[in-house]
């Protein structure tokens, strides 16, 4: 089996159609990684001519086979990456010598038709051809697909009406994760533009609301990826890839735009955008709708169609950032679990402590630390006064958080005090654990990160809800203001912060039994790494 091939298609589109899954699944026992796909219907050989590149017209048939292929892919060969070559495709003149793919191929596939078993006997001719046209140094074998469907076709192409093209067009959206619902928009966007495609990528408020946003690749990922993918699949059309803060981005600003690409869901979008331009006196953009892809693997917690936010929560509970701890003893195993206020943490430690995790509070460790008669009593209370001290000689800890929470360094002050007393108590319960048998312990500290703690763990764990969540419940939980709330919340790290070094994360956003699934998958997940040495 190879990484990359390149699965060259050469019968007719009308005949295509119905072959789609049986030669992507023919196609995953040789090819790995990468797949690139070149469509080009021919009858005869020419040897006076590139046969391998000739003008197609955009039409409604090979917009069809397009989505086909990358939709059907997904179904029967979810591990490949397909990348449909679109540059070919195209009502005008081909400005097209070469196709320089940005992955090296190391197979040239040919579907079976009466063309490619005359190829077959000129392999050298063809290798020859395909090398110098999809630019390549490498060693390329080659391969027809055995012959298992007939490539009869029930319908004239000459039928099928040629589209209208568009100069300048544009099309919007998150692209988390480019899967295949972005591949088959930024393609229809590839194939009715005939100079340049504007595509804008949405940031900041805009993706506020989005499920699991926290989870959302950094900007400059998903730019990356849609220049990379646009440049693969059609390199003869100009990629202009912005930045979008509202739902119009460029589309109320250059009059120079004809054509906007959208799907079932951003229609209305698309009325919006032409209701402003008018009055603006601009032109109405041409729409393009596509129809969403079904999805058929999802859970009934995930959405039916294809889309990022499924793809964010089926990482919860997974291996973000490999395990490279090495430092801290063997056994017990330690997860360092964090998570700011009121993000369902401590609900997340009872339910791994039933799964057979012993835990170590943090929290009431605290409690513990704060005692009369320990050192951290008497350092609290010289440093901030008897006014904290209670009629019972205790610390009364809201008079404190009031001190602390509104100066952060008197939050610094404490903490110097009270850190190292509460990890050398911690230190002793994990040991106690050992003794008992204990194969994984977890280490609950909100401030895990903060204290430096996670270098005595293997693993670094993050319970997170979105902050208008954890303002609402910290409101609800401790009878606060939202001012009193959002004060709480600013004085600790952000979930960005703590997302971005976490080795796994969990979300108690939802239902009971969907945090549930969570922490058993994790759990279940970290048994695997554990037997097999955590060397991922």
């Amino acid at each position: 089996m190879v990484s990359s091939g390149l699965l060259i298609l050469t019968q007719p589109l009308t005949a295509l159609r119905g072959q789609i899954p049986s030669l992507l699944q023919r196609v995953s026992q040789v090819v790995s990684d990468t797949l690139y796909v070149h469509l080009q219907p021919i009858k005869t050989r020419n040897a006076n001519t590139k046969f391998l590149l000739s003008p197609i017209p955009v039409t409604s048939e090979i917009r069809k086979v397009v989505k086909d292929i990358y939709s059907i892919g997904s179904s029967v060969c979810r591990q490949l990456d397909i990348r449909v070559l679109l540059s070919h495709i195209t009502n005008h003149d081909l400005q097209l010598a070469k196709y320089p793919l940005l992955r090296e191929y190391g197979l040239v596939i040919l579907d079976n038709t009466p063309t490619s078993n005359e190829l077959s006997e000129d392999k050298g001719f063809l290798l020859e051809q395909v090398k110098s046209l999809f630019l390549t140094d490498a060693d390329v074998d080659f391969h027809i697909l055995d012959p298992q469907i007939s490539s009869s076709s029930s319908s004239d192409p000459s039928d099928d009406p040629v589209l209208t093209t568009y100069k300048n067009v544009v099309l919007g959206g998150t692209f988390d994760r480019l899967h295949v619902g972005h591949k088959i928009l930024l393609s229809e966007g590839c194939m009715f533009a005939n100079k340049k495609l504007t595509v804008g990528i949405s940031e900041g408020k805009m993706n506020d609301k989005k499920v699991v946003a926290e989870l959302m690749e950094p900007l400059s990922v998903r730019t990356s990826a849609v220049e990379d993918f646009i440049r693969d699949i059609k390199p003869t059309i100009e990629p202009d890839v912005v930045t979008i803060f509202d739902a119009y981005g460029p589309t109320v600003t250059d009059p120079d735009f004809q054509c906007i690409i959208l799907s079932d869901e951003t229609r209305k979008g698309g009325a919006m955008v032409n209701t402003e331009r008018e009055k603006r006196g601009m032109n109405r953009l041409e729409q393009v709708v596509i129809d969403l892809v079904a999805d058929n693997s999802h859970t009934p917690d995930e959405d039916d169609k294809v889309s990022s936010s499924s793809l964010r929560k089926r990482l919860l509970g997974t291996l973000l950032k490999p395990v490279v701890n090495s430092n801290v003893p063997k056994s017990p195993y330690r997860i360092g679990l964090t998570g700011g206020t009121a993000s369902g943490k401590s609900s997340i430690c009872r339910r791994l402590e039933g799964l057979g995790a012993g835990v170590v509070d943090c929290d009431k460790l605290g409690h513990e630390a704060y005692k009369p008669g320990t050192p951290a009593y008497d350092k609290i209370k010289q440093t901030f006064g008897e006014g904290i001290v209670g009629s019972d000689r205790e610390i009364d800890r809201k008079k404190l958080g009031g001190i602390v929470f509104s100066d952060r360094s008197k939050l610094d002050e404490l903490n110097k005090i009270v850190w190292p007393e509460i990890i050398k108590l911690a230190e002793a319960e994990i040991s106690r654990f050992q003794e008992s048998g204990k194969e994984v312990v977890i280490l609950d500290a909100a401030v895990l990160l903060e204290a430096g703690w996670n270098s005595r763990v293997h693993e670094v764990w993050s319970a997170f809800v979105p902050r208008v969540e954890a303002t609402k419940r910290l409101m609800e939980r401790n009878s606060l203001s939202e001012e009193e709330a959002v004060k709480r919340l600013d004085a600790q790290l952000t979930n960005q912060d703590r997302l971005a070094q976490a080795n796994v994360t969990l979300c108690t956003m939802w239902e009971y039994d969907y945090t549930q699934r969570q922490c058993e998958k994790a759990w279940r997940l970290l048994q695997d790494r554990i037997s097999r040495g955590a060397k991922l």
